[in-house]
């Protein structure tokens, strides 16, 4: 499967913030997903996705962090690493996770620096407006910046849960007046996550960078989607409204459940799937068992 994977890196060009506009202004869709695995990441290359973003709902949904404060830093790069070994020509980002982006703008741009020093194209950020600084400091060292917006799963209990945003006409003004002040700052592309459709699609229409839309709604220049939550395979429940286009967690639970009972009964392994000696060979393995010395 890697050597595969290869032939289809060779190819295809690596995309660039600048191929992603150009796909942009001749109306093409951007195409993206959270990938936190070296499977996924492979197949996302083969079938020519445009954007990963190794984000925390990897760590969640794989590690079983129940919340992305429990996240760490290293466990991000950890499974960048494994993205990076699969996947190439996408535009790959990675989530900067907790406080690794707010703390400081030079503790920002060191984090910062360490994902683009890993193989990264860029980082992602659930900013706030104490963060644009942040942002503007990572954006001035040369590293493109991809800004989460509405539910932000870093600051769910600042913001009391995961309730989708932008549907109260105060709350929607809240967020487009942050992406813009983002935009401000650098940032390269917004992703709108459970956001209401009708702001989603003012800010397609009414913003000078790419939006993508993460569950809200069909007018974007990109759609995103989290990869787990794809195939269905996840330790939480799938959000709500986020469809779904496997079972992987049934097959996977199918699967461990056919291998468990047939161990019970006896029926795995079976005898001829087992490695056996020559008649000659066992003979001589008997011979030597019992004629070696015994230790003193």
């Amino acid at each position: 499967m890697i050597d595969s994977t290869k032939n289809a890196i060779r190819k295809r060009r690596k995309t660039t913030l600048k191929s992603l506009a150009d796909k942009v202004g001749r109306g093409e869709r951007i195409v993206g997903m959270e990938c936190h695995d070296t499977p996924s990441a492979i197949m996302a290359e083969e079938l020519g996705m445009d954007l990963l973003c190794c984000g925390s709902p990897g760590p969640m949904g794989l590690f079983g962090h129940e919340s992305m404060a429990d996240v760490d830093f290293d466990e991000q790069l950890y499974m960048l690493k494994a993205v990076l070994r699969g996947a190439r020509t996408p535009f790959i980002i990675c989530n900067m996770p907790n406080t690794t982006a707010s703390v400081s703008v030079e503790d920002a741009v060191r984090n910062a620096a360490r994902i683009a020093h890993t193989g990264a194209d860029g980082v992602h950020i659930e900013p706030s407006l104490g963060t644009i600084p942040m942002i503007r400091g990572i954006v001035a060292a040369g590293i493109p910046v991809i800004g989460h917006f509405g539910v932000q799963g870093e600051r769910a209990v600042m913001s009391s849960g995961y309730a989708p945003r932008g549907r109260q006409a105060d709350d929607a003004v809240k967020i487009v007046h942050l992406i813009e002040q983002c935009i401000d700052a650098g940032i390269s592309i917004a992703l709108l996550e459970h956001t209401s459709e009708e702001l989603t699609k003012w800010c397609h229409e009414n913003l000078p960078i790419p939006i993508a839309s993460l569950g809200s709604g069909p007018y974007a220049s990109g759609i995103f989607h989290v990869s787990c939550d794809i195939i269905g395979c996840s330790v939480f429940p799938i959000p709500p409204k986020r469809e779904t286009f496997a079972n992987v967690w049934q097959v996977m639970k199918d699967g461990y459940s056919a291998y468990f009972e047939a161990a019970k009964r006896g029926d795995y392994p079976k005898r001829e799937n087992s490695h056996h000696m020559t008649n000659a060979e066992y003979q001589r393995f008997i011979d030597l068992i019992e004629h070696r010395s015994t230790p003193t």
